[in-house]
């Protein structure tokens, strides 16, 4: 007898019959099989393989390639995330796209019932359980390697090569050569961490449009507070004393004499327990506070200086000549810290003159080769179109110059000539980058005081505070001299005192900061046409471009030298020089007493006169002639102002002319 089917499963058979024969009856459409999928599987699979192929390489390599890198642990890993993500996206897409073209249509896309019982759900949930266990530890080691390989000195520099060159070549050369890049600019913590990988973002964008500027600007104002980096390694409270330093410098002569200055660098610090606080340190150490106010972007002016000490009293210093009560001048405001000082401590460009003198103090280049300072610096600092240029045309200039003017040095010495072009040659690569418009000008090092401002900056004795107290200028404040005196025996005798400088620095030259002389080009001679060519090549006669007028040399210039009129111990005026002349001419008076002075006059009238009827090329003329210092030779003043007003070739003065 048939069983009576209940009535509820009757109607569940009966609706099932239905929906089978019914044209909206469920399809079982493979969702996957789209194209977006398919790429996205095709993605992942060529990732991996990739990836496995990129381990092996790193393995057995032994140098570690930056591009090859960056393809390893940042494309290849984004290539695989972005292949696993598109797989559910087209699945969604797909689905999406049936549904919209037949909107009655019912997908019978469901999540899957799990039965692993079932040979093919197995077999699937095997090759899911192992894709999963390869892809998670490739693309977690391949993250973690990638986020350290951003951080890397190499990713920084060589990724980068032709912005950061310049950047990467010196910090090779420098001190901290073993520091990662990103300990300094970065530092540790997410926060910096997360700004410098947005900021890098930015800047792949412009590397990528090549709308980078040449240079790159300074990051000193972009770095995190030195607390926070430098002071990890260094603790400026912590030192104290002073520190020995020795510099040596090659004059520019024919022997290129050698020169050494010994001085005891007063660092100091601000912790008692280690010693007395003073000194160099005592800028930031102490629990007082030191601000200031820079007006352009390389720090470089600075009108405005606050000190807070402990109790909070504040001592303003301007050197604006406003009271120190008027609001502040417009600005960057900054704390000081170790970057103020320490601008370059990783990226120090050198100058000429400073980089040949280390190469001759170690022997890289031959001192005895005559002028080889001077001309390797005359050398270095002309302006080439691209590094390969310069490297050609040093070894062309230095060649030339010792075959023309020492054939005896190049015929018996040729091979020590070389190597010191190829010593130069070094020297322009590590520190000149014509392509990034880059030199030992562009970024101020402010340690120090003698290629820029540095410590003048402040310490220039124009800055004063409310009290009428300026900020100290004197040398002995920083470092202590040890100027050698004799000998004791073998034993060198030195006593403590202020810099000797091979030239005295008396009246106004007392006040000319080094960095005026002293810019890293071809280092002055110490005497007075050692800086000032200009005055004394009008007074021979030789001064361009008035040498093609024809002009004479003074008639005192063989006769009387520089220090016959000049004496720097007396104010630079026109009565101490005339003062001068008497001691010469007591017995003339009548005739020679206020010449000088008359002298001024007429040429001052001569000189304003030319200046309304000359046209603006003959300006800069006339401008040349007063930096030449006219009474260095009157009669050639005369001459060139007469022939400037008016162009007709005449060997009359314009006093003949008058009679």
């Amino acid at each position: 007898m048939k069983a009576k089917v209940p009535e509820t499963c009757a109607s569940e058979e009966a609706r099932a019959d239905v929906d089978r024969r019914s044209p909206y009856r469920p399809k079982y459409v493979p969702l996957w099989n789209n194209l977006i999928t398919m790429l996205g599987l095709f993605a992942v699979a060529m990732a991996v393989v990739l990836l496995m192929t990129f381990g092996l390489f790193s393995m057995v390599t032994p140098h570690a390639n930056p591009y090859v890198d960056i393809v390893g642990f940042l494309v290849l890993p984004t290539i695989l995330v972005v292949g696993v993500a598109l797989v559910p996206v087209g699945i969604f897409f797909k689905s999406w796209r049936l549904h919209r073209k037949d909107p009655e249509q019912r997908l019978a896309f469901r999540f899957p019932r799990v039965d692993l019982n079932d040979p093919k759900q197995r077999a699937a949930a095997k090759v899911v359980v192992l894709g999963t266990f390869v892809l998670l530890p490739v693309v977690g080691l391949s993250s973690y390697h990638g986020y350290h390989y951003t951080d890397s000195s190499e990713f920084c520099s060589k990724a980068c090569h032709a912005v950061m060159h310049p950047q990467a070549t010196t910090y090779e050369h420098s001190a901290h050569a073993r520091v990662a890049c990103a300990e300094c600019h970065i530092g540790s913590g997410a926060s910096w961490f997360v700004k410098s990988k947005l900021s890098g973002t930015r800047q792949v964008l412009v590397m990528w449009e090549k709308s980078y500027p040449r240079p790159i600007p300074p990051a000193i104002t972009e770095l995190r507070p030195a607390r926070e980096t430098c002071e990890r390694c260094h603790w400026p409270k912590k030192f104290f004393g002073a520190q020995l330093r020795e510099i040596v410098h090659f004059a520019a002569d024919e022997q290129n004499t050698r020169r050494e200055i010994d001085m005891l660098l007063n660092t100091g610090g601000g912790d008692e327990s280690t010693g007395r606080a003073e000194g160099i340190h005592m800028h930031m150490a102490l629990s007082s506070a030191i601000e200031y106010i820079a007006t352009d972007e390389l720090l470089q002016d600075i009108p405005w200086v606050k000190w807070t000490d402990a109790a909070g009293r504040e001592l303003i210093y301007r050197s604006d000549g406003k009271p120190s009560s008027d609001p502040k001048p417009e600005g960057q405001v900054r704390t000081v810290d170790c970057m103020d000082c320490h601008n370059r401590p990783a990226h120090k460009f050198r100058s000429p003159g400073e980089a040949l003198d280390i190469y001759l103090d170690v022997g890289k280049i031959d001192t005895t080769l005559p002028y080889i300072k001077r001309q390797a610096v005359l050398a270095l600092i002309k302006p080439y179109p691209d590094t390969a240029t310069a490297e050609v045309q040093i070894g062309v200039e230095l060649t030339e110059y010792y075959r023309d003017n020492h054939p005896e040095v190049w015929a018996a010495r040729k091979a020590s000539v070389n190597n010191a072009i190829d010593g130069i040659r070094t020297i322009y690569r590590s520190n000149f980058f014509p392509e990034m418009k880059v030199d030992w000008q562009t970024y101020p090092d402010n340690v120090g005081h003698v290629l820029t401002p540095g410590c003048f900056r402040c310490h220039d004795g124009e800055h004063v505070n409310q009290h009428g107290e300026p900020i100290s200028h004197k040398c002995h404040v920083c470092h202590t001299f040890l100027n050698p005196i004799g000998l004791n025996g073998d034993t060198p005798v030195i006593r403590e005192g202020e810099f000797a400088h091979p030239m005295a620095l008396e009246g106004g030259h007392a006040a000319i900061r080094c960095d005026g002389c002293h810019g890293g080009r071809v280092p002055p001679v110490p005497e007075c046409a050692g800086c000032h060519e200009t005055q004394q090549r009008f007074r021979s006669g030789t001064l361009e471009p008035f040498a093609s007028l024809d002009i004479p040399a003074d008639p005192m210039a063989d006769v009387v030298d520089c220090e016959g009129c000049h004496d720097l111990a007396e104010p630079h005026t026109i009565e101490a020089i005339d003062s001068l002349c008497m001691d010469c001419h007591e017995d003339e008076e009548e005739r020679f007493e206020g010449m000088l002075a008359g002298w001024k006059s007429e040429i001052d009238g001569l000189l304003e006169s030319a200046e309304a009827r000359v046209s603006d090329d003959q300006r800069e003329l006339l401008d040349r002639l007063r930096a030449a210092g006219p009474l260095h030779n009157v009669e050639a003043a005369r001459r060139i102002i007469a022939r400037l007003i008016d162009p007709a070739p005449t060997n009359a003065t314009p006093t003949e002319q008058t009679d």
